[in-house]
């Protein structure tokens, strides 16, 4: 009898933790849906980047158009959409440092094609070129891994990265793309 009841409290226990955690998960996606949809300019360092986001958020025009461009320049298969998540995890980027965004990845495996558009919040610029090239170091670790993977590591050995004040962008090139890419990233940042 005693076994029995240990056994239903356990469980009682571990219903009780997952409705708490699941809880959690539904407060935290409307408190991030309420700040994005109240324009969320004023983030503090704790809030995750899922409060910046391009659907909620609305990427600029300028983004939105730049990926475009080197979309056009750069053709990635199998398109994965960069969201708020892979912001602030993958790429480490922090939210006070991202206005706004629009990215593509490739979503195949050994492909590491990419198209990045980053509007900066005021002054952040450096800051977010610095931490996107830390990720392309990352990148470059994690295809050497793997040698059926060469053509992904050269191609993000060669990123693009760079920006002005207003944008910021970073290009991997897919494993099909054989355009110039630094004629298309200069012709989105005006240079």
């Amino acid at each position: 009898m005693n076994i029995r009841l240990k056994l239903v409290l356990s469980a009682a226990a571990l219903a009780a933790g997952c409705v708490l955690l699941t809880g959690c998960g539904g407060s935290a996606s409307s408190a991030a849906s309420s700040a994005a949809s109240s324009g969320a300019a004023s983030q503090s360092a704790s809030e995750p980047a899922a409060s910046v986001s391009a659907e909620e958020n609305g990427a600029s025009d300028a983004v939105a158009s730049a990926v475009d461009a080197l979309l056009e320049t750069n053709p990635i298969s199998n398109q994965f959409e960069i969201t708020a998540m892979n912001i602030e995890y993958d790429f480490g980027l922090k939210a006070d440092d991202v206005t706004s965004y629009k990215g593509i990845k490739s979503n195949d495996n050994g492909d590491a094609g990419l198209v990045l558009a980053i509007q900066p919040a005021a002054g952040k610029a450096q800051d977010v070129m610095d931490t996107l090239k830390t990720y392309q170091q990352d990148q470059v670790a994690f295809y050497g891994n793997y040698a059926e993977f060469a053509e992904a590591q050269s191609n993000v050995e060669n990123a693009i990265i760079d920006g002005s004040d207003d944008l910021v962008v970073m290009v991997i090139a897919s494993n099909d793309c054989s355009a110039d890419l630094t004629s298309a990233v200069n012709g989105v940042l005006g240079k």
